[in-house]
């Protein structure tokens, strides 16, 4: 939990375990040091392993590192000229060039049915190309957006994939700089 930046809380929100059962199963209390197998299976969904790995049965297989690990940037590197040493590294579980990044999702925009959770982390890859129905990075003058990209007949498109954004859909700004596609959170993209 700690590796995804999760509370309990948050944990029963994103995998639909109560609350208390997280905490019994974190605690080893009654009847949760055996937990059912349905249970197991939504929290290592949300945190990217399986219950074998989540109960320490299974080892996490070395093909999670085999694809190296990636910096962990910050919003402000992607808008900063300057660049500097990136203290932070985690391990990205699939293929990817050697400019991938990964951030944390910054806000609410992205989240939705189909979308993130602020605080989740996004594996950025530049030698993906951007598409229809991908999710970019991108930055425009000195803002960084993370968005989808929508293609039509009558042009590129940035949608907020939360129903309730402001400005759910705007028109790609001429001066973008698309820094990379979500190749990896949680799930393939």
């Amino acid at each position: 939990m700690n590796k995804h930046r999760l509370n309990q809380t948050e944990l029963s929100n994103r995998s639909g375990v109560s609350q208390p059962a997280i905490n019994r199963i974190l605690n080893e209390r009654s009847r949760a040091k055996t937990p059912r197998k349905d249970t197991l299976q939504k929290i290592a969904n949300v945190l990217g392993v399986t219950p074998g790995q989540l109960t320490g049965q299974e080892p996490i297989p070395s093909r999670m590192m085999a694809y190296g690990a990636v910096p962990v940037m910050n919003w402000d590197n992607l808008t900063d000229s300057s660049t500097g040493q990136q203290s932070d590294w985690m391990a990205c579980p699939v293929a990817h060039s050697s400019l991938t990044f990964a951030l944390l999702v910054p806000s609410e925009a992205m989240c939705g049915d189909d979308g993130y959770y602020e605080g989740d982390v996004i594996f950025v890859d530049p030698g993906v190309a951007p598409g229809h129905g991908k999710d970019i990075v991108l930055v425009t003058g000195q803002t960084a957006l993370f968005r989808r990209m929508i293609v039509t007949q009558e042009g590129r498109f940035l949608k907020a994939v939360n129903p309730n954004w402001p400005n759910p859909i705007m028109p790609l700004p001429h001066d973008a700089i698309i820094c990379g596609t979500v190749v990896f959170s949680g799930r393939v993209r």
